[in-house]
């Protein structure tokens, strides 16, 4: 059973209303609040049980950046206080740089929406429905030019069992569109949290009565590493000027945890360790999950049909490059939240093309993505 990573919260709504407060506090009006939140992460656990144990890449922090989910720099809350309904009347948003903050409340009934606001990638919208925001990220290009497929050894010696498979044909370029990787994401939701003048739900600390709200945040895009074996390499392949990966969720619901239907692809950086085993590459990408469902739905997951390829480019000493595709479905089926993924692919497969070297021209994937044009769109942000 994989283990989930979880930040855990503490709350602390300290009431400075401004004035002596009473043997009942009077709230009927708003009230200024700070608002204290107290993170922890555990790296060790990250998102799957003993996923060192599976993870053989020398990956260097220092040069590549963390591997695993590092703790948010600022939390964002958003408070939508209830009419009779239950519907949500009014909307107020409060961004902390770290873990501190000023806030606004009302005796009543609120959803509390938090989550982390240290990211420039992720862009956040609201549309029919006030207390749905959603996390997206910006369409970079149209589709992913693709190459000869290559199957892993595993996959070779299923198809072995029934010759008379027709082979499908995977030459042609990928159509879903590529979106910037997301940035880590979390998220926690408290609904119908009922904010009374009771002083008995209060603890006096200090002189002032703290209302506290305890709760975990968790991950709402998901780190998916990628170890790749090259067999009978023979030094040929050097590199990569990166991959991606396709059948990834456009955007989630930041309320119910569910992720939109349209699949795109996220790029990722591909690294290869020369001295230490040439013939491993590793790579690191963030993703919002399988479309359509709750990824940390085991039954919601498997009433999809998501389709995924590892689209890898490879480098050889003599200048030219090849892009190859890896059906990892399976692999990603069984690991919605993300976790290490190990391939083998075997260097014989998919011999050198008649192509140029890849032209670097600070745009990034060149010889993979087409189309280098971000495309953007009329969305409503919530700042």
């Amino acid at each position: 059973m994989r283990s989930r990573v979880l930040i855990s919260v503490l709350a602390a709504l300290l009431l400075v209303s401004g004035c002596t407060i009473e043997p009942q506090l009077r709230l009927r009006k708003v009230a200024t609040t700070k608002v204290v939140m107290q993170t922890k992460i555990s790296t060790d656990i990250m998102w799957q049980v003993n996923w060192q144990t599976a993870w053989d890449f020398d990956w260097k922090t220092e040069v590549y950046g963390p591997v695993g989910y590092t703790e948010p720099k600022g939390i964002r809350m958003h408070i939508y206080t209830l009419d009779d309904t239950e519907s949500p009347k009014s909307h107020y948003v409060y961004n902390f740089s770290g873990n501190q903050g000023q806030a606004d409340v009302f005796v009543g009934i609120h959803n509390l929406l938090f989550h982390n606001n240290d990211s420039e990638v992720l862009l956040f919208r609201s549309e029919d429905d006030l207390a749905d925001i959603y996390s997206y990220t910006r369409i970079i290009s149209k589709g992913l030019k693709s190459s000869i497929p290559v199957q892993t050894t595993e996959q070779k010696i299923a198809t072995k069992a029934d010759d008379d498979d027709e082979e499908t044909d995977l030459t042609e370029e990928i159509d879903e569109p590529v979106a910037f990787a997301p940035d880590e994401l979390f998220v926690m939701f408290e609904p119908k949290y009922h904010v009374t003048d009771d002083l008995n739900d209060y603890e006096y600390i200090d002189g002032q009565y703290v209302l506290r709200i305890e709760g975990d945040l968790i991950p709402h895009s998901f780190i998916y590493l990628f170890q790749i074996r090259l067999l009978n390499n023979l030094e040929r392949v050097y590199g990569s000027s990166g991959a991606a990966l396709t059948g990834m969720a456009e955007s989630v619901n930041l309320r119910t945890g569910e992720t939109s239907s349209t699949p795109v692809c996220v790029p990722m950086d591909v690294h290869i360790n020369t001295t230490a085993d040439p013939d491993l590459m590793g790579a690191r990408v963030l993703g919002f999950g399988i479309p359509g469902c709750n990824p940390y739905d085991a039954a919601s997951v498997a009433a999809t049909e998501s389709k995924h390829w590892l689209v890898l480019n490879v480098m050889f000493k003599t200048g030219k490059y090849k892009n190859i595709r890896i059906d990892v479905t399976d692999q990603i089926r069984a690991l919605p939240t993300g976790g290490v993924i190990p391939l083998e692919i075997d260097v014989e497969d998919f011999p050198e093309e008649d192509t140029d070297p890849p032209i670097d021209e600070g745009d990034g994937f060149k010889p993979l993505i087409g189309g280098w044009n971000e495309e953007t769109g009329s969305t409503t942000i919530i700042s």
